[in-house]
């Protein structure tokens, strides 16, 4: 697995289809606390917690469990864990939440790269 992190706008996907041209990429949706695993590319993790946690599902067990099915896919969200910490519990939840998938998925991913201002920088 690649995972592909940094700020909004600062050109992950941009930087994912560069580099990995032969993935398709399945963009997640706040609406929608499932992805699609036929894809190479999961775009905007960060949405997909969102999702999971207005409809009640643990984001990280459910992460947890794909790992196998995940394995050869290239993965991206945005950090969201920089900045003023959020007064409502929703989004404080989120952004705890989508950190711990983060570091879950780190660990077991073969790369990570961090991306700014369209440049990536392998960390991992």
């Amino acid at each position: 697995m690649v995972l592909i992190i940094g700020g909004a706008y600062q050109g992950k996907l941009e930087y994912v289809k560069t580099n990995y041209p032969e993935k398709s990429i399945f963009q997640c949706e706040a609406e929608n606390p499932y992805m699609d695993l036929s894809a190479g590319a999961i775009n905007s993790l960060h949405l997909l917690t969102l999702a999971q946690i207005r409809t009640g599902i643990d984001a990280q067990a459910y992460l947890y469990e794909r790992l196998p099915e995940i394995k050869d896919k290239v993965i991206i969200c945005d950090d969201i864990s920089c900045g003023v910490v959020p007064i409502d519990s929703e989004t404080r939840k989120w952004r705890e939440v989508t950190g711990r998938c983060l570091s879950m998925l780190s660990q077991s991913a073969d790369e990570v790269v961090r991306v700014f201002c369209g440049i990536g920088r392998r960390i991992k």
